[in-house]
């Protein structure tokens, strides 16, 4: 039996702590004992202790920072308490600097960083970007990247190649699946939506321009956005700005992504950097058509007018013309969104955590 420990900053349930969740519920635990530590008071937490999994909150971790250079001192006696009070061969950090430090000063076997986000790099490497190359080199074994893009941004971070396993993040299909139960909860003909988290990289303000469009070509169309997020009072100002009120609904945190989607007519997915697009996955399994941006990890997952549609990201217009292509002919909605639902089975949390503990034993026992 390997002992794993888990640390992660986030005090929100984003991608990566989905992928976190999703990892929990289905690996081996005939061959794990996994154990979690995150910043007290995360909602993380009590869904991990759901699963049945022992989670250490801790004080000493600040939230959602996944480097802080003040709180190191308070951090890593923590952390080295952790790691060697439960005898943890393998640490699997999501980002956390001081969990990967840590895990190195207690002499763990196997320190694994998976990374959930693309970072902008300059063309060429600097004194900075080498010296952080070299931190990220010696702080960890392996690094996880959650899709081709991740990985190419790795190895310009400067971790080698031969290191890095692609392991995408998996969604849960026992449910992400349609039941045909949902109820619609909002008016109009039609529903479109985006389900992210409100910040800039997720490119809604682009949505809002792209909704005046089909608002003005469409009269029974409702917006919905999904989320929260530092720019929720921003995003509601636009939509007043650009008088969308009372055809955009902003929900809020929502605990019932599943039936929610279901209740869609497109999803979209406008985003202006994406490693990997789990929502937008999530919403395939539900078979339904998605418009999305081209970048990142969005391309290794929809082929544009094969499983959906693509667009240049910052570009309301292309939103709006896709959208409307959509609700204007249900033949090839239908025919995406099937295709979407064949595609998304591929990404298959079992999978996933399959691979993530496969991982574990291949290099923990060739170490």
């Amino acid at each position: 039996m390997l002992d794993v420990l888990h640390i992660i900053s986030d005090t929100n349930i984003g991608g990566a702590g989905r992928h976190l969740l999703n990892f929990l519920k289905y690996y081996d635990r005939s061959l794990l004992r996994v154990r979690v530590a995150c910043p007290a008071g995360s909602m993380l937490a009590p869904r991990c202790r759901e699963l049945g999994v022992e989670v250490s909150e801790l004080a000493e971790m600040p939230a959602d920072e996944s480097f802080d250079r003040r709180s190191l001192r308070r951090q890593i006696p923590a952390l080295l308490r952790l790691i060697r009070g439960g005898r943890i061969r393998v640490v699997h950090t999501h980002a956390s600097f001081a969990g990967r430090l840590a895990a190195r000063l207690a002499g763990a076997g196997l320190v694994v960083y998976t990374k959930h986000t693309l970072d902008s790099l300059p063309e060429r490497r600097g004194l900075k970007e080498r010296l952080a190359g070299l931190v990220n080199r010696a702080t960890c074994d392996r690094a996880i990247a959650v899709s081709g893009a991740v990985r190419e941004n790795l190895i310009r971070q400067g971790i080698p190649p031969d290191r890095i396993e692609v392991i995408y993040n998996g969604v849960d299909l026992e449910v992400f699946r349609p039941t045909g139960a949902a109820r619609r909860e909002w008016p109009g003909k039609y529903l479109v939506g985006v389900v992210a988290r409100l910040s800039p990289e997720k490119g809604h303000r682009y949505f809002l321009e792209a909704a005046k469009l089909v608002a003005a070509d469409t009269e029974d169309v409702t917006f919905l956005i999904v989320g929260t997020g530092p720019l929720e009072q921003e995003l509601k100002d636009c939509c007043r700005k650009l008088g969308l009120d009372g055809r955009v609904v902003f929900t809020g945190l929502r605990d019932d992504i599943p039936r929610l989607l279901e209740q869609l007519d497109v999803l979209v997915q406008p985003s202006l950097s994406e490693a990997h697009p789990l929502s937008l996955v999530e919403g395939m399994c539900m078979g339904l058509p998605c418009v999305a941006t081209g970048v990142g990890g969005v391309k290794e997952v929809i082929v544009d007018r094969e499983n959906g549609l693509l667009v240049e990201p910052a570009d309301p217009a292309a939103l709006a013309d896709r959208i409307l292509l959509l609700l204007k002919n249900p033949d090839l909605a239908a025919r995406l969104g099937d295709a979407a639902a064949r595609t998304a089975a591929r990404f298959d949390a079992r999978l996933m955590a399959k691979k993530v503990t496969d991982l574990y034993m291949k290099c923990y026992n060739h170490r």
